[in-house]
C-alpha cells in the first residue's frame, strides 16, 4: 500500500496536502508510437483504482506529525500548521500497514514575494482535449498517452512568464494552480504531461468520480471550480488572481460568478475561444454581466493573443510577450 500524493503545497498558513491510499502499482514509460490498444489498456488500469479505505495516514515536515484516517475511497486531506513545518520534504507514514515503508515527498513552494495568483483550467485551455465534442474527447483521452497529448502553442512560455512576472530577475515567483473536471485517477498522466512539456507545476484540483448519491459520476463543474477558486484565494490572501478558461464547457458563467463574489480579488478572466455560433453568443452575453465591474474579461483565439492582453495590462513584459508570440508560431 502507498499514499499517492496529489499536492503538498506551502502557503501562508502552512502546508496543505491531498492524497489517496492505494495498492502499490508500477507504470511503464510511455512511447510516442505506442499502439492505441496499449494506451487504452493502461488507461483502463488507471480507471480501475485499487483504493485502500479507512487507512491511517501520518504526515510530518520536520515537526509534530498529524494523523488522519482516509475516507471510504482512500482520500485524505491534511493541513500542517506553519509552526510544524521545518523541512522542504513531507514524511509520509502508514502506521497500520506492515508492508509499507515510510516515504518522502517534496513540498511545493510555488510562491515567493508574489504579486498575483494564477488559476487555470486544463482541458482546451492548456491541453487540446475537444471537450465540446464527446467522441473526439474520449478518443483523445483513452487512446493516447503522456507523449501524444498536445498542448496549445505558446501556453508553456506564457505560464512560465506569468509565474516569474514582468521583472524575472527580482526573484518573484507567482503561485499557479490548475483545475480540471477530470478524475484523480488521471493525476499521474496529467502531471506527467505537464512535466515533460515544461509547464510550471502547481496543485491540481481534480474530481472524484463515482456512483454514490453525492457524486453520480462526479461533482458539478460549478461546485468543483468555485471550490478550487475559493481554496486558492484563501491560500494566498490579498493578492489579485488571473483565471484562465475556455468556451467548451461552463468556465464563463462560473468565472463570472466568482468575479461577482470576489470583486477585489479576481483581476482578469481570460477565456480561450474554442467554440463558435450560438454557444459563443450565449457566453458573450454571460460575460457582459461584468461590464463596469473591476474584473476584466477577455476572449482570445491563441495564447499569443492572450500574451498581448496581459502585456498591455502589465502582467508580463513586452519582451516576454514577444517570446510567447514566437513560440506560438507553428513549426514547419
Amino acid at each position: 500500500m502507498v499514499a499517492e500524493i496529489y499536492y503538498a503545497t506551502r502557503h501562508s498558513g502552512g502546508v496543505s496536502v491531498k492524497g489517496r491510499t492505494l495498492l502499490a502499482r508500477t507504470w511503464p514509460h510511455p512511447c510516442a508510437n505506442d499502439p492505441a490498444l496499449v494506451n487504452l489498456y493502461h488507461m483502463l488500469r488507471r480507471w480501475c483504482t485499487p483504493e485502500r479505505p479507512y487507512s491511517l495516514v501520518r504526515l510530518s515536515a520536520g515537526g509534530n506529525s498529524i494523523e488522519k484516517r482516509t475516507n471510504r475511497e482512500g482520500y485524505f486531506e491534511i493541513d500542517l500548521p506553519l509552526e510544524t513545518v521545518h523541512s522542504d520534504e513531507l514524511k509520509i507514514e502508514l502506521p497500520e500497514s506492515r508492508m509499507s515503508a515510510s516515504a518522502t515527498w517534496p513540498i511545493e513552494c510555488p510562491a515567493r514575494n508574489h504579486d498575483l495568483v494564477i488559476l487555470s483550467d486544463v482541458d482546451d485551455t492548456v491541453l487540446v482535449t475537444h471537450a465540446g465534442k464527446i467522441l473526439r474527447m474520449i478518443a483523445t483521452t483513452l487512446l493516447g498517452n503522456a507523449l501524444t497529448r498536445q498542448l496549445f502553442p505558446g501556453v508553456t512560455t506564457l505560464y512560465r512568464h506569468l509565474r516569474r512576472g514582468p521583472e524575472p530577475d527580482d526573484g518573484h515567483l507567482n503561485p499557479i494552480a490548475y483545475v480540471t473536471s477530470s478524475p484523480y485517477n488521471l493525476h499521474g498522466l496529467v502531471s506527467h504531461v505537464f512535466e515533460i512539456n515544461g509547464l510550471p507545476l502547481g496543485p491540481f484540483f481534480m474530481t472524484d468520480w463515482g456512483l454514490d448519491e453525492d457524486k453520480w459520476l462526479k461533482r458539478s463543474h460549478r461546485d468543483h471550480k468555485l471550490g478550487a477558486i475559493r481554496q486558492v484565494l484563501s491560500w494566498y490572501p490579498d493578492k489579485p488572481a488571473i483565471l484562465f478558461g475556455d468556451t467548451s464547457q461552463h468556465d464563463v458563467p462560473i468565472y463570472v460568478e466568482a468575479a461577482l463574489a470576489y470583486p477585489d480579488r479576481i483581476a482578469v478572466i481570460l477565456i480561450h475561444r474554442v467554440s463558435s455560433g450560438k454557444r459563443l453568443g450565449l457566453l458573450l452575453d454571460e460575460a457582459s454581466k461584468l461590464e463596469g465591474h473591476p474584473t476584466a474579461i477577455h476572449f482570445f483565439d491563441s495564447h499569443a493573443e492572450a500574451a498581448e492582453i496581459l502585456s498591455a495590462a502589465g502582467w508580463i513584459s513586452k519582451l516576454q510577450r514577444d517570446e510567447v508570440i514566437n513560440d506560438s508560431i507553428p513549426s514547419v
